[in-house]
């Protein structure tokens, strides 16, 4: 008979009756898929999390590279010299910002 108790006046599980208690087996299978279960929502909310940051990101950045820009052409003042310098620092700029985005949320960056 085991260690299991059967109620309901010894009806099978599937036709209505009841088991007193699951056996060590069930209950470790149950734990495993709330374990499971609670792993993959947690980890379905970690990515949606990093890809809101990463949309924020861009959208700063995306600002921000215009402003650089903007502002390297205030600078420059029609100078050509000026615009070529500056020209550089404003390419560096787009490229790391470029960068930062591409390795956001791979432990590379932040």
């Amino acid at each position: 008979m085991g260690s299991e108790l059967m109620l309901g006046g010894g009806q099978a599980q599937d036709r209505g009756g009841w088991l007193a208690r699951p056996s060590k087996v069930q209950r470790e299978i149950q734990r495993r898929e709330e374990r499971d279960s609670a792993e993959l929502l947690y980890e379905a909310k970690k990515q949606e999390f990093t890809a809101a940051l990463r949309k924020r990101l861009v959208e700063n950045a995306i600002h921000d590279v215009t402003d650089v820009v903007g502002l390297a052409e205030q600078l420059a003042a029609g100078d050509p010299f000026l615009i070529q310098e500056l020209s550089r620092l404003v390419t560096e700029y787009n490229r790391q910002v470029a960068q930062d985005i591409r390795t956001f949320g791979n432990g590379l960056s932040f």
